[in-house]
């Protein structure tokens, strides 16, 4: 009897330690629950953040990155139209700007407004690379407050955005007209306009 009594007594003991032992595992699990809910709202808050900011700061750095290149093909299409066109008439313009446009969309050329401007060629009776506009080879001055500067970043705001009638579609090259190129031969001529004798 005493030996039950003994044994009851620690069954006791054990039972109440691993009752003590669970609580205080739960109640430490409940507060770990009950501050793990408690940040939840505040890393959420966070992250929202966090995203906004640095979603809007490459959205405005690949905006800004855009109006840049954006302004410098212009530049560059305004350019051509200044040193090859100045002194033709306004449909004359639209067509040397068509022209630098038509090589950007075929796979012959580069890639850029400004590479296809500034492109150079093997020339084989020259044996040597020339340029495809001519004024690229040379340091030109650019008079940029002048009418004709001005003229020209019209046409080439217009040209670059597509709003205008193609004047000369599908040509890739022209020529002026006092000059015979040796390969005007093999193009197909669509149009004379002003000065220049546009190809495909």
């Amino acid at each position: 009897m005493l030996r039950s009594l003994f044994y009851d007594a620690r069954a006791w003991i054990i039972l109440r330690r691993r009752r003590w032992t669970l609580y205080w595992l739960l109640r430490e699990q409940g507060d770990l629950a009950f501050f793990a809910i408690l940040s939840v709202p505040f890393l959420v808050v966070g992250l929202i953040v966090y995203f906004a900011y640095s979603a809007r700061s490459t959205i405005d750095g690949s905006r800004v990155d855009a109006a840049k290149e954006r302004a410098r093909e212009i530049h560059c299409l305004a350019e051509n139209i200044y040193f090859e066109a100045r002194g033709e008439t306004l449909q004359g313009q639209y067509a040397v700007a068509e022209v630098t446009m038509n090589r950007l969309a075929s796979p012959y050329f580069p890639d850029t407004i400004c590479e296809v401007v500034h492109d150079t060629r093997w020339d084989p009776l020259r044996q040597r690379l020339v340029a495809h506009f001519s004024w690229t080879a040379f340091k030109l001055r650019l008079e940029s407050g002048s009418p004709a500067w001005k003229q020209a970043m019209d046409v080439a705001t217009t040209v670059y955005h597509g709003y205008y009638e193609p004047v000369v579609p599908d040509a890739l090259f022209y020529h002026a007209t006092s000059v015979q190129p040796y390969w005007a031969s093999s193009k197909k001529m669509v149009a004379r306009i002003g000065n220049h004798i546009f190809y495909r």
